[in-house]
């Protein structure tokens, strides 16, 4: 008998398969009808979790208890009278009614309730073309919307994608009698959508991997050819590149033309043929004036994704869309302000104005805004020293992270799950409070109030049961398993966005939550529970890309490539709020190459829009 190396965890604080006894103990000591088991071969634990999950299933839907006799668990508990073919077809029309039932009990008791606004006219145009298979790219300045447009297509592709599983169970069920003996399906899954980012933080913000990580590639420096022998090598790598219907890369400009073109010859050659990706759906999203690519050499030198030979066979001219609405900033002179300075200009009386901003804000309620900073030492020793400065008990709360598993299937060590939560997250490993800390929060939230970037300062530290005692609530998000009840937990008084739908400040206890980053494969690579704040007196501008901040301090003084003064300032709502020192006009820089390439796009997007405008205002009716 094999020496068991994995523990298999079906019930407890969070289920799942671990690597190790002292993760898998974690997850089941103190926890009432705790159930677990060891396994010599992570597959045979995976399967024994998963038939956890079907047989609970089976509770709530009859149909499905009648097929649990026959469910496959792991390679030693498979009927052997059961043909492998028929045994892999229950399972599909097991998950298909699992999704259905699922899908039910969320309609039923969550109704309509989304944090993201309603797409404009622009967006849902760009989401028909996607849906439709179109490869598309599109852009736009900060705070258009790119994000809010990535997510709709995410939950559109994942809705066809469960719709397609379902639809599907009828076909499964005539197989089984005997009807559509010779029918044959594509390899390809239409909707099945790869989810990735240039980025590990942009792809734990959109809830996908890194785009290095999907594809296999390493650190993609081998020759494409190289690249592609190795993918084949590795069934489930080349069985992903094979299967996906459509693949989502965001945050484009910090990839560069070499790797671009990689990726594309593997695509050809691992899906055996010519067609641009070897026909894969590519929808790419990004900002080429935001942060560029980051390479061995000097960043002034870098070439960008169009520049790539394959760009304009992957991504048609007609399928390149700018984005023009502007959501973050309600000010037509901001927005115009951002503009120039997005392409490097900045008009004299601008320039006046900007530092004329370097005065002090002082806001009602006492809350200081956010500092934005270039590098993370000047941000590391700014926060502690803010927080040593405050003649309140600290209190340090450590992370607990969870090793998870590979897209190639290798299990992480304690080590390498705490080192990729640090690289890919801001999730802080270690977190230290005190009453008085000026906090950020670093998720979402859907009470339309509290979301990622929110502010607050840390009150008091209770017990969740202490907080409803005083009617003061846990916020709402992925807790993992139940917080400790012993836990004194912090209590912030956030002050709620002026564009929020309420208006009332708002003061919670925020207990610990989790974040995944995920594999390729979509599922965990790493889980941290930690409570979801970081201190806030100082961020570096590189980890405020994406968020919104209604109050921020911007200092410009060790500002070190293209495109970062502008996204600094970008993350501002209002002039009015906006604490800006060590500005100047050399400081407002821009990438000439991208300048030159966008100026073609920009003027077509020009036209399109004066054309709208014009059909608009005439009421013409076709």
């Amino acid at each position: 008998m094999p020496k068991a190396k994995w523990y298999a965890v079906r019930v407890g604080r969070r289920p799942g398969v671990y690597a190790n006894w002292a993760d898998a103990q974690r997850q089941v000591e103190g926890y009432p009808g705790a159930v677990h088991r060891s396994f010599p071969h992570v597959k045979a634990a995976e399967g024994w979790v998963k038939a956890g999950k079907r047989q609970s299933s089976a509770a709530v839907i009859p149909s499905l208890s009648r097929q649990s006799s026959k469910q496959l668990v792991t390679d030693e508990d498979v009927d052997a009278d059961l043909p492998s073919i028929e045994i892999a077809i229950r399972h599909k029309i097991e998950k298909a009614e699992v999704i259905k039932a699922q899908k039910q009990e969320i309609h039923d008791n969550n109704p309509a309730v989304s944090a993201d606004p309603p797409l404009s006219s622009q967006q849902q145009e760009i989401l028909r073309r996607i849906m439709n298979g179109e490869n598309f790219f599109f852009t736009g300045s900060a705070g258009t919307g790119k994000s809010v447009l990535l997510r709709a297509i995410i939950k559109a592709f994942k809705e066809r994608d469960e719709a397609e599983v379902i639809g599907d169970e009828d076909e499964w069920r005539k197989y089984l009698s005997g009807q559509n003996q010779s029918k044959k399906k594509s390899e390809v899954k239409r909707w099945k959508l790869g989810v990735t980012a240039s980025t590990g933080m942009a792809g734990v913000n959109i809830g996908g991997s890194t785009l290095h990580s999907w594809a296999g590639i390493g650190l993609g420096e081998l020759p494409p050819q190289k690249l592609f022998e190795n993918i084949i090598k590795n069934k489930i790598t080349a069985q992903r590149w094979r299967t996906t219907g459509a693949l989502i890369i965001d945050e484009i400009s910090m990839i560069d033309a070499t790797l671009f073109d990689k990726l594309e010859f593997i695509g050809r050659k691992v899906r055996k043929s010519e067609k641009p990706f070897g026909g894969l759906q590519i929808i790419l999203s990004g900002d080429f004036f935001q942060l560029p690519p980051v390479t061995k050499g000097s960043v002034h030198n870098c070439s960008f994704a169009f520049d790539a030979m394959s760009w304009n066979k992957v991504i048609p001219w007609e399928n390149m869309t700018s984005l023009t609405r502007v959501f973050r900033q309600k000010e037509d002179r901001f927005v115009k302000i951002l503009e120039s300075m997005r392409r490097g200009q900045i008009a004299k009386e601008d320039i006046a104005m900007l530092r004329g901003l370097a005065r002090t804000v002082e806001y009602p309620e006492g809350i200081e805004p956010v500092g934005l900073y270039p590098h993370k030492a000047e941000v590391a020793a700014i926060n502690a020293q803010r927080l040593r400065a405050l003649d309140t008990p600290s209190n340090i709360f450590a992370a607990f992270d969870v090793p998870g598993i590979t897209s190639r299937g290798y299990a992480l060590d304690s080590s390498q799950a705490t080192e990729s939560l640090n690289k890919n997250t801001i999730w802080p490993e270690e977190l230290e409070l005190k009453a008085g800390a000026l906090v950020m929060l670093v998720t979402n939230m859907q009470d339309g109030i509290l979301v990622n970037g929110s502010t607050g300062t840390v009150v008091d530290f209770l017990t969740i049961s202490e907080a409803m005692a005083n009617n003061i609530h846990p916020v709402s998000g992925n807790f993992g398993y139940a917080p400790d009840p012993k836990v004194r937990w912090p209590v912030v008084e956030f002050i709620p966005s002026k564009w929020a739908s309420g208006q009332v400040a708002k003061r919670v206890v925020v207990p610990q939550m989790s974040v995944d980053v995920l594999n390729a494969q979509g599922k965990p690579e790493a889980t941290r529970h930690q409570i979801p704040l970081i201190l806030a007196w100082a961020l570096t501008i590189h980890k405020s890309q994406g968020q919104t901040l209604e109050r921020v301090k911007i200092d410009l003084n060790n500002i070190f490539v293209e495109g970062q003064t502008y996204v600094a300032i970008s993350r501002a709502v209002s002039l009015d709020t906006l604490q800006l020192t060590n500005f100047s006009e050399h400081k407002v820089m821009a990438h000439t190459r991208v300048i030159e390439w966008s100026r073609r796009l920009e003027q077509q997007q020009k036209e399109d829009d004066e054309w709208d405008d014009l059909l608009a205002n005439a009421n013409l009716d076709f």
